[in-house]
């Protein structure tokens, strides 16, 4: 193995962990991991807590951490792509071709290529009034959804256009997304903590990010 100095830049390591160190005395965040591989060699430390409520937690090498609107990138782009490659999927064909009832008002026009590039003109996110809940709804209402823009015009931040493209997953795969990139993806990169739902024995190890009752 070799050294780690001759791999990565000592220098480099100190200003990252003095940024990281300043950013949790500013209170911008509770702790960090950092975690650097090259080489075959891996630099990795924990720094600060990764829980402050209703007790305090030190931050862990191991601690797992919600990914958010990272799974955008994590799970959703690589699986679209995946099938672009193997030609299930093409880059520039109307979402309708996969999802059928994704039409009216123009969305007819939209193509995988824009739900990608958040230029479809589909608006933010869906409404939550009145409130409603699981997949199946999430995926009618997006489909239902009306266009802000005309699609190609202008770039809006979508988290619409990921639903939709998840549901693409589903529809050409027959699996979920979750399955699909725990199997297609995670598992052969051996990203043993990676993924949805985490099972209960993992619980422990993950930073919290909202409050359970309010």
């Amino acid at each position: 193995m070799p050294d780690l100095a001759t791999v990565f830049y000592p220098e480099k390591l100190a200003e990252m962990g003095t940024a990281i160190g300043r950013a949790i005395t500013e209170h911008q965040c509770p702790g960090a991991v950092l975690w650097l591989e090259r080489k075959g060699s891996a630099y990795h430390r924990a720094y600060g807590d990764r829980a402050l409520v209703p007790a305090i937690e030190s931050m862990t090498e191991d601690t797992i951490f919600d990914a958010a609107s990272l799974t955008k990138v994590l799970a959703t782009t690589p699986a679209i792509m995946q099938l672009i490659e193997r030609g299930q999927v093409k880059l520039d064909a109307p979402v309708q071709a996969y999802l059928p009832e994704f039409k009216g008002g123009g969305k007819e026009a939209i193509t995988i290529r824009q739900l990608m590039t958040h230029t479809s003109g589909l608006p933010p996110d869906l409404n939550l009034d009145p409130p409603w809940s699981g997949y199946d709804t999430a995926i009618r209402l997006a489909c239902a959804e009306q266009l802000n823009a005309p699609p190609g015009t202008e770039f809006r931040y979508s988290d619409i256009n990921f639903f939709l493209l998840g549901e693409v997953v589903h529809r050409v795969t027959g699996q979920p997304l979750n399955q699909y990139v725990a199997r297609e993806l995670y598992r052969p990169l051996r990203m043993r903590d990676t993924g949805f739902l985490p099972p209960r024995a993992l619980w422990p190890r993950i930073a919290p990010t909202e409050f359970a009752d309010g």
